[in-house]
């Protein structure tokens, strides 16, 4: 018998065929392909969740995933959202889009049909800046806790209202296209997420500065309820809204910088505009409060995403439910002015009770304030205490006197230990130790045990583990823990006298 080999039966002999090899999943939208990595885990990334927010869908609420045929490979990145670049983010600007609603999830070894809790992170930068990055990478994950890191629309593209949107929407609501991403970011999860081993009914939320604020807004927001069960604050609570009418001015402004008329065709001439010029153009409107960082953090009280009149994210009995894990560091924004200046700056902050807080700060008549080792210099203190400390001591304060408080646990930090190679504690020292493996030149006061907290957390509602130094929930005393470069420290009421004189004031108001 003859063996008759064609010319195409012998390469197949000689030339091995290579099929791509990876981890199949099927999401909304279809099959994806993300990367099997040798310690039996998995990572996805750039699935989508929404639909592109692109021409006509510029400044809509999130839709729906465009379908696709055959396998999506899910081994890069998806974009980051446009923004301009300002020097510690100008990697993700230089590759900037507005097709950016993607996500990425890392998921651990696990037994088949186990449900694993999940946890859901939200970059920060001041809501201008910064993506998901490479958090999905976070050896968290090997706490057997599946890892989500998303990407939401930024700036002038997630955050802008005016009368024009406002009267297209169906909803008459303008302004919160970010927040809208993220809510439906969490949707993919709860309906996707046990393609990944993960439980949808165990989800914890957690992000830092402007991902932590963003976290109290969805607390706030009836569109967000059911979604998640436990939060993670770091550097950031929740700022009252603005009102509709306050967001709706910046769209008016951004329509005389343009000089485009308003009215109906007003949103046609700015859908029709390079991204690069609306970009532009954003970084030249007044800010609403006085600072241009905030321009974009403070969301708008549009009566759907946000309900008029929620200023207490307590007046929602629906979040009773949701454990908090809160805090910040020793200094968060450092003030380098002399002592007049930071007399000046605290009787600014405190105004009417000005007098009572520079007692307290120690400023007396004879000499200037002394610096703190742990808290730093007087102004450093004032500026955090203001934007940070008092108002996560203000939120665990409210959660104490909720009627549903025996349901609702809260535990609150400060983290005093410099970023390897830094000279002093600075806004996100945390991060390191909190999502990366052991960062070089780090101390034991610090990693592995707030890693472990934080997993710990995430998995069971509660901080505590076997080895670690007992936490105390926050109860009627304002526990707290700090970690410190002498060690870790459990102490009551921190700079308490300082923030129950930042209410008086604000109520007072």
């Amino acid at each position: 018998m003859k063996l008759a080999i064609t010319f195409t039966g012998l390469l197949a002999l000689v030339i091995p065929v290579f099929v791509a090899q990876g981890a199949e999943r099927h999401v909304t939208g279809g099959i994806i392909r993300g990367d099997d990595l040798s310690d039996g885990s998995a990572i996805f990334r750039g699935i989508p969740y929404a639909a592109p927010p692109v021409e006509d869908l510029r400044w809509k609420p999130p839709q729906p995933v465009i379908s696709w045929h055959g396998i999506r490979e899910a081994r890069v990145a998806g974009n980051p959202c446009m923004q301009t670049d300002e020097g510690w983010n100008a990697n993700d600007a230089a590759i900037g889009s507005e097709d950016c609603l993607t996500l990425s999830v890392h998921e651990p070894k696990h037994r088949q049909n186990e449900r694993l809790p999940v946890y859901v992170w939200i970059h920060g930068g001041s809501n201008r800046a910064g993506s998901g990055g490479d958090t999905a990478d976070s050896p968290i994950y090997k706490h057997g806790i599946v890892v989500v890191s998303i990407d939401y629309r930024l700036g002038i593209f997630g955050f802008l209202a005016s009368p024009e949107l406002t009267d297209e929407s169906p909803h008459h609501s303008s302004g919160n296209y970010g927040l809208l991403d993220q809510i439906a970011a969490l949707r993919w999860v709860s309906n996707n997420i046990a393609a990944f081993g993960g439980d949808a009914n165990n989800v914890t939320v957690g992000g830092q500065s402007a991902g932590a604020m963003d976290i109290g807004q969805l607390l706030r927001s009836p569109l967000a309820v059911g979604l998640f069960n436990r939060v993670i604050q770091e550097s950031g609570v929740m700022s009252p809204p603005r009102s509709a009418a306050d967001n709706e001015r910046i769209g008016r402004d951004l329509l005389n910088a343009l000089e485009i008329p308003s009215g109906v065709s007003a949103l046609s001439a700015l859908r029709r505009l390079p991204a690069s010029v609306l970009l532009v153009t954003s970084d030249k409107l007044a800010p609403v409060t006085g600072d241009h960082n905030l321009l974009w953090m403070e969301s708008s009280a549009d009566g759907w995403v946000i309900p008029v009149g929620r200023n207490n994210l307590y007046q929602n009995d629906d979040v009773s439910h949701v454990a908090h894990l809160v805090g910040n560091v020793t200094q968060e924004f450092i003030f380098d002015g002399t002592s007049e200046e930071a007399h000046a700056l605290v009787s600014r902050i405190y105004g009417s009770v000005a007098q009572a807080a520079l007692n307290l700060y120690g400023f007396r008549k004879t000499e200037p304030p002394t610096d703190d080792a742990i808290f730093g210099s007087v102004g450093t203190q004032a500026l955090t205490d203001w934007t940070m400390r008092c108002p996560s001591y203000q939120l665990a304060k409210w959660t104490m006197t909720t009627q549903q408080s025996m349901h609702h646990r809260v535990w609150r930090y400060e983290f005093g230990i410099a970023r390897p190679g830094r000279p002093r504690v600075e806004h996100n020292a945390e991060l390191d130790y909190a999502y990366q493996a052991m960062p070089t030149g780090a101390t034991s006061q610090a990693w592995p045990p707030l890693q472990q907290y934080w997993a710990n957390f995430i998995k069971y509602g509660n901080p505590n583990g076997q080895a670690l130094p007992y936490w105390p929930d926050m109860g009627t005393s304002a526990n707290y823990i700090a970690f410190l470069p002498t060690g870790i420290q459990r102490g009551k009421d921190m700079h308490g006298n300082l923030c129950r004189l930042l209410a008086e004031k604000n109520a007072s108001h």
